[in-house]
């Protein structure tokens, strides 16, 4: 009988040659087909890619909190938990089960934050008889207005939603999200996304957030239109869009950048139900500090206890005795690239050979979420 001792979390241990040169040479990986983030009421079984997905959030995650400590921010610690983030993953009694960081910038916990978004918030949307995405804007600004503008930003749709149901006689009822973008030239774009419950609150919203702001706000800057079966997960899905644009029309990842957008935005909920209310418990699920997952199934040695550490060089958590890997994820060639070059600070794809590369990272940053 196998014994299989239990590893500290983050601890660092060496895979098997043989495993290391089946990865290089491109082998196959025997893996497992379970995440956490299944969405409620899935049946796991059929979705064989989730705990996969998990491991490509994994590899650009760790390599993505590294840089963003080496930078000495005052989010220094937090950013170093992100990197133990998910490190071991504990098999017992048939069930898998982790620790988590529960930062918002973390692609693993922000996966799960997501999908708990996505399943609270969908039967509350799919009752409205007519609901509207509205994107509100304002003018850019520099990394030293960021936090000011974001305040601003806040107390003005309080503001308005208040005016709305005192002055104009129409309650407010969406879900708004505040995301913060870079842009060249080290300017910052705070923006709002709302799911409103009537076309009539849209249009009414639209013209009030204009009128609040007539030297910020121009009419070319905010949207209304109807929802459509993506908005909710447009919505949910990122706080920040971790891959900008250059001017040269490459797409990088803007460390520093990056970390003047998570710097102002401590402390703040970004994902916020207006003019309603879920339980207190789901709230605390999606937007608490802590992320408590419950146990995935295992589906492979499932009568065993396992612990699967994380190695970088594997793209995969690895079972030190025998040198297995869990999930058998193998990044393309390009994406090995651009992740070691996140890490040496110059990571970027030319825009015209992107869509390869594009494949693997879309998945991964579109999970940046609320917290």
């Amino acid at each position: 009988m196998t014994i299989y001792t239990k590893l500290p979390l983050g601890a660092r241990v060496a895979a098997t040659p043989e495993r290391v040169a089946e990865k290089v040479s491109g082998g196959a990986k025997s893996g497992t087909s379970l995440d956490t983030l299944a969405l409620a009421g899935s049946n796991t079984k059929n979705r064989p890619n989730l705990l996969e997905k998990r491991a490509r959030a994994k590899y650009l995650s760790r390599t993505l909190a590294a840089s963003l400590a080496r930078l000495e921010s005052p989010l220094e610690k937090s950013y170093w938990n992100t990197w133990h983030c998910a490190s071991v993953i504990e098999q017992e009694g048939g069930k898998l089960t982790s620790r988590y960081c529960s930062n918002r910038w973390c692609l693993v916990c922000s996966r799960i934050r997501t999908a708990r978004a996505i399943n609270a918030y969908h039967p509350v949307i799919e009752s409205w008889e007519s609901p509207h995405f509205v994107t509100l804007t304002l003018r850019t600004v520099t990394a030293g207005e960021l936090s000011e503008r974001i305040e601003v930003m806040l107390k003005a749709i309080a503001a308005i939603a208040r005016s709305m149901r005192t002055t104009h006689r129409l309650s407010l009822r969406a879900l708004r999200k505040l995301e913060v973008t870079s842009r060249p030239g080290g300017l910052y774009h705070p923006h709002f996304h709302l799911i409103v419950e009537s076309r009539e609150q849209a249009e009414l919203l639209y013209d009030l957030w204009l009128a609040w702001h007539p030297e910020l706000a121009s009419r070319e800057g905010q949207d209304v239109r109807p929802c459509n079966d993506r908005s909710l997960v447009e919505l949910a899905k990122y706080l920040t869009k971790v891959v900008a644009k250059t001017e040269e029309g490459k797409r990088i990842i803007p460390v520093v950048e990056l970390d003047t957008i998570f710097q102002a935005l401590k402390g703040r909920k970004t994902l916020r139900p207006m003019g309603f209310k879920l339980s207190k418990e789901v709230e605390e699920s999606i937007e608490g500090e802590k992320i408590e997952v419950e146990a995935s199934d295992a589906v492979k040695r499932v009568e065993e206890t396992v612990y699967w550490e994380w190695i970088q060089e594997m793209t995969d958590w690895v079972d030190r005795e025998t040198g297995e890997c869990l999930t058998g994820y193998q990044p393309g060639e390009r994406f090995v690239a651009f992740v070691e070059g996140v890490e040496e600070g110059s990571g970027a794809i030319e825009s015209k050979g992107e869509s390869a590369i594009t494949a693997e990272i879309q998945p991964v940053i579109s999970a940046m979420s609320n917290g």
